[in-house]
Order: structure tokens, then sequence, then C-alpha cells
């Protein structure tokens, strides 16, 4: 059966734990080093979902097949703006279109914003060639907090949520 995009309901708590882990494990290790990405890991295991999942005025998506969560992707309006933050696809998923289709029905879904903007990092090279794919440009660079004392170098990428749709 086919993927499917769906929003996070608080039932898949612990497969979003499963996919960040295996995400971060796969993205950050190797660009931020195994110090961060263990700190980082541990807060996850601490708070769980909690850190990550959509607050009030915020929503989640899912790429989800039977039980298994394959990508995510959360995101909020304001000010002309939807704001993207945990996008991940599991490791063993990629390349193979979801986070293609997760953004575009992200983009089907967001009912006033015209610009869609994601923060990635520097360090993330396979991130940054996927949003300009998707026709993200670079409109700015800052430092991000990661965790409480760790930064880390991101660039802020932009395009319009009517040529994601397209």
């Amino acid at each position: 059966m086919p993927p499917n995009f769906r929003a996070i309901v608080p039932d898949d708590a612990a497969d979003l734990v499963r996919l960040w882990r295996d995400a971060w494990t796969a993205t950050y290790g190797p660009s931020l080093g195994q110090s961060t990405l263990l700190a980082m890991l541990k807060n996850l295991e601490q708070k769980g979902t909690a850190s990550m999942l959509p607050g009030s005025g915020e929503r989640g998506y899912c790429i989800a097949s039977d039980h298994e969560i394959h990508g995510s992707a959360i995101f909020a309006e304001r000010r002309g703006f939807a704001y993207l933050w945990g996008m991940y696809v599991h490791p063993g998923q990629q390349r193979k279109g979801l986070g293609s289709q997760l953004l575009h029905k992200v983009a089907g879904v967001i009912e006033t914003a015209e610009k869609i903007e994601v923060r990635v990092l520097v360090t993330s090279p396979a991130a940054i060639v996927f949003y300009r794919k998707h026709g993200f440009t670079t409109t700015g660079n800052e430092t991000i907090e990661i965790l409480d004392s760790v930064e880390a170098s991101a660039l802020v990428m932009s395009t319009s949520v009517e040529s994601l749709r397209a």
C-alpha cells in the first residue's frame, strides 16, 4: 500500500521519536559531531515529542504506511509566511520521492501564507540540494540554537507556496 499523507496525531508519538532518532543520526551525526548528536538524542528521549510536536497555531503532517511513519513536517503560518521545521524522511526511505511528496502536500494545506520558509544547517548539503531542487532560494544566514549552548549556522531559504503547488 503506498504511503499516505495525513495529520500527525498523539498516537504517533513513539513512531515519530523513532523517525527523528534515525533521521537525526544520519543527518546530524556527520555534520554536528557525535557529542552534539548524543545530546540531541538524550533530549529527545527525555522530552519525547513534546519539544517537536506542533503547538498552538502550528500543524504537523506525516507520510505513513500501515503503522510506520516515513516522514514528518511541521509548520506555522504567520504574517504571510509558512515557517517549516521538523521536515525529515527516514534514511531508509530517502531518494524515493517521499520528501518531495510531503513538501508538495504541505504546500497544499497551507491556508493563507504566500511564502514558505525553512532553516537549513549549512553543514547539511543534501538538505540544501533538496530545497534548491524545489525552488527554494537563500534569503539569509543566521545562527540557530540546536540545544542549550549549541549553535549552528543555517541558511534561511524560501519559495512561493504557489510554485510548490504547481
